[in-house]
């Protein structure tokens, strides 16, 4: 069930958002389901942090300082808990983007069976002009023909005449052509990724929100309550 909208609190920690990253539908759902349910997490407990601070101000007994103190030091709780949890999902998230990556980046194997062919499609290559190289290449890629680009890639760059990068671009898209479901993950994973980066860090002026000032404040407010603590306890 959807966490409902909370007026107080910024819409980009919404669980919603998730459902509007690069590559996301019902089948990548299920790889970023870690993130929801942290964004779903931080807006119910912001939520529930602002609702303690409107009960609190009703206690008439209370002044404003100690209202703001009293909620700081549940907020704090939360805060470090929910930093705990928005800091092991972007580690396993990034986990799997380096893992895909790899996937994706991995040498190709000269396709077995095709006797001499595999050199002669190499040397033909290699004797073209760049732009002439380029284009049999891309003739390659979108007739899908398979064993050409295997001949091409599945040998040391300099061997049909690439330098090092366009090898390694290829090969990238090679593996890409052949594995779109791992494409479309690797895209929602990476977007999931950045979103966690960029929109986490909403947590700390939210929670200044509920407090209703800045920590630094709040920080000044807590050592004078410990000072006056301290101070009436000269007759232990």
């Amino acid at each position: 069930m959807s966490t409902g909208i909370d007026t107080r609190i910024s819409p980009a920690l919404h669980e919603a958002t998730v459902r509007e990253l690069d590559g996301y539908d019902e089948e990548t759902a299920q790889y970023v389901a870690p993130v929801a349910e942290a964004f779903s997490d931080a807006y119910i407990t912001l939520g529930k942090l602002h609702d303690a601070k409107e009960a609190a101000s009703k206690n008439q007994a209370w002044t404003e300082a100690q209202r703001v103190l009293l909620v700081a030091k549940e907020a704090d709780r939360q805060q470090a808990r929910l930093c705990k949890k928005f800091d092991c999902v972007h580690t396993s998230l990034k986990k799997q983007v380096d893992h895909m990556d790899q996937q994706l980046s991995q040498p190709l194997k000269e396709k077995a069976g095709l006797g001499s062919l595999n050199g002669e499609v190499r040397a033909y290559a290699k004797a073209l002009s760049r732009e002439d190289r380029t284009k049999m290449v891309e003739q390659a890629f979108e007739a899908k023909d398979i064993d050409t680009l295997h001949a091409l890639f599945g040998a040391q760059h300099f061997l049909s005449g690439f330098i090092p990068e366009e090898h390694a671009f290829y090969v990238r898209r090679f593996h890409e052509m052949q594995n779109p479901a791992l494409v479309k993950r690797l895209t929602v994973t990476r977007a999931a990724m950045r979103a966690v980066e960029e929109r986490a860090p909403l947590l700390f002026p939210q929670i200044d929100k509920v407090l209703g000032m800045r920590r630094d404040k709040v920080k000044v407010l807590e050592k004078q309550n410990e000072d006056a603590l301290a101070a009436l306890k000269f007759g232990s």
